[in-house]
């Protein structure tokens, strides 16, 4: 899960403050700071982006238009996750903490890493479980949206590591790399966890990724908070 900071309030073209009185104002603001992809899941979501509230609406009506309670979310997510949750206590959000290390992936899909601390792990869990991270069918028993795409990914990045090997040093061929990333950032991370430049550009060639949760060789760093929350 890409730990994101999308920033502080969007200003007016005068310096002041935007003043949201519709949350759907947010949207162009949040793309433009987040990129077009679920903060969840991650997958692209060029198509259908929607506006997330971290502490839903329905419990927390006065953080309606909070700038500091969006996110940009795919259907799939924030259809699960709804008003599952009554505030941000209990779980991990990417705009909060360092969610960069708590989860593996492979072709199998996602799972909470085995190795977290139990504290660590108790959190990262309630948000996999909130958003049913690794669900496989829908509840109309057709592949999950999101497990698709993620395959589909997996396959793409494991394609593209091949390519990269045979001129692995050449910088086109790094930029080429980073360019075919078009969601599940974590994934291609992983997949390229022994390639820090091609982590690199992956990892700045989306807007609103906080780099301070990776270390020098873009490696996630294992600390659960972040030093400006």
């Amino acid at each position: 899960m890409r730990p994101v900071n999308k920033g502080s309030i969007p200003k007016n073209t005068d310096g002041s403050d935007k003043k949201f009185t519709d949350y759907k104002q947010v949207k162009d603001d949040l793309r433009t700071r987040l990129g077009s992809f679920c903060s969840y899941c991650e997958m692209n979501i060029d198509n259908q982006p929607d506006i997330e509230h971290v502490s839903p609406k329905s419990k927390k009506p006065e953080l309606e238009t909070d700038w500091n309670n969006f996110l940009l979310a795919c259907k799939p997510c924030n259809i699960i996750k709804d008003n599952n949750n009554a505030n941000r206590d209990g779980y991990v959000f990417p705009d909060t903490h360092n969610t960069a290390f708590l989860y593996d992936y492979s072709i199998l899909g996602v799972r909470v890493k085995d190795n977290l601390p139990n504290d660590v792990k108790i959190l990262a869990t309630a948000t996999f479980n909130l958003v049913q991270l690794n669900r496989k069918l829908d509840t109309s028993s057709r592949t999950d949206d999101r497990a698709l795409a993620r395959l589909n990914a997996w396959n793409k990045a494991q394609d593209a590591l091949k390519d990269f090997l045979e001129l692995p040093e050449n910088n086109a061929m790094i930029r080429q790399t980073a360019r075919s990333c078009n969601g599940f950032f974590s994934l291609w991370i992983q997949i390229f966890k022994d390639y820090p430049e091609v982590k690199k550009a992956i990892l700045e060639n989306v807007s609103g990724t906080d780099m301070e949760c990776y270390d020098e060789n873009f490696n996630p760093k294992e600390n659960l908070r972040r030093s400006d929350r």
